[in-house]
């Protein structure tokens, strides 16, 4: 629990009190690797902080996986369209290896947010940070070559090529594990 509280202190100044009514909505959730922390067409309310391990984000089209995100440490995980339109996720998030996550209820924590503002401002600051995160990988996709995208990943994190499948990483940068093959090649 310690990460959890380090991590939104660096988001938002927060109270002694707000850190304790905030842990009191948690539990810790050990998903072993395949297991699934949100499957597609089922809904979960639930939002996750990666206290250790990686988890994978994908989509299934005509058979396919396409990866859309990897969750590494320090990250929040959650379906949050899904859950602002109360919809089941169209994506599933799967552990890519024995991961531990803190977990809360997305109502529980809004209930707990209309009666601290400081927790408020950090539920704001959370949903700007995830909206600018998938905002920057779809102008990466229509700015971006390949090669930007895949220097870009690499840059921002260096550990990617040894914990993730070449397949995945191609998957999510848009292009053929060949392709991907041939970028870093020229390296």
């Amino acid at each position: 629990m310690e990460r959890i509280v380090r991590v939104l202190r660096k988001i938002a100044p927060l109270t002694a009190e707000d850190i304790a009514s905030f842990l009191g909505i948690t539990k810790t959730m050990k998903l072993e690797k395949g297991n699934y922390w949100i499957e597609a067409g089922r809904k979960n309310r639930q939002i996750g902080f990666l206290d250790a391990g990686y988890l994978r984000k994908y989509y299934l089209k005509e058979g396919n996986e396409i990866t859309d995100y990897f969750y590494f440490e320090n990250d929040f995980t959650a379906d949050l369209p899904s859950i602002l339109s109360n919809t089941p996720p169209a994506a599933s998030i799967v552990a890519m290896q024995n991961s531990s996550l803190v977990t809360f209820s997305y109502d529980d924590f809004n209930e707990l947010c209309s009666a601290s503002p400081p927790l408020e401002h950090l539920h704001r600051l959370i949903i700007e940070i995830t909206f600018l995160r998938f905002y920057d990988r779809a102008v990466s996709f229509i700015m971006a070559t390949p090669r930007e995208r895949y220097d870009r990943l690499v840059s921002s994190r260096p550990d990617i090529l040894q914990r993730v499948a070449q397949h995945h990483i191609a998957s999510y940068l848009g292009m053929s594990p060949q392709h991907l093959s041939r970028i870093r090649a020229k390296k």
